[in-house]
């Protein structure tokens, strides 16, 4: 199997990326974070039995010599650093579900604003047509297929419902961590701004002694 080495001179922040896991049978996503760090939802990220916490680890940790692939978001919701904000405030949560709430929901999350995974999706449907043609053997009637489908989808969707974190509260909390991000910045901007007139100051006051002597 070819082990891929990382490539530094790509900028990493903010992004969206993917590596292919298990021969390519499903993927694995991240936040990127710059600095030669990634956030992560670790469930399935080594094998298919650990659930894991969201956390933040290294870039050869989160590839394990895979090849890491950008996933492009042209028109994405929110900056690369407000992206970063909001993976940081789902580290240490540990509500993984591989339909529900994976790695792939986590960054779309974080650059979209939406609960979204295109391979969870898949494994649903795939799920829901699964349910569908048992209850197509037992009736053998193609009503009986939709039924079951129907039902399929409609109670893994409930069960789902009990790992979804609580979004109302993270978007809230994300408006309290950028509004306070922003406070911060303008206090940093009056601190040099005063601080560049107080050297302004002195140096006119210098200069002006200079002149009288």
């Amino acid at each position: 199997m070819d082990e891929y080495a990382i490539d530094y001179s790509i900028d990493y922040k903010g992004k969206h990326l993917v590596i292919k896991k298990a021969a390519g049978s499903y993927t694995h996503h991240g936040l990127g974070l710059g600095d030669g760090r990634v956030i992560h939802y670790s469930g399935l990220a080594d094998d298919l039995t650990n659930a894991g916490v969201i956390e933040e680890i290294s870039l050869e940790d989160f590839a394990k010599g895979k090849e890491i692939v950008v996933k492009d978001h042209e028109e994405r919701k929110f900056n690369i650093d407000e992206a970063i904000i909001r993976a940081h405030l789902r580290i240490g949560e540990a509500q993984y579900h591989v339909l529900h709430n994976n790695c792939e929901h986590l960054v779309e999350w974080c650059i979209n604003g939406r609960h979204f995974s295109q391979q969870s999706r898949r494994g649903k449907l795939a799920y829901s047509a699964g349910i569908g043609a048992r209850a197509l053997i037992g009736v053998k009637n193609p009503v009986g297929f939709l039924a079951g489908a129907a039902a399929g989808y409609v109670y893994i969707n409930h069960q789902g419902m009990k790992k979804v974190p609580d979004f109302t509260e993270l978007e809230k909390a994300f408006e309290q961590a950028v509004s306070a991000k922003a406070h911060y910045k303008k206090i940093l901007h009056l601190a040099k701004s005063s601080a560049e007139d107080f050297v302004d100051g002195s140096m006119r006051q210098s200069k002006i002694k200079k002149q009288k002597n």
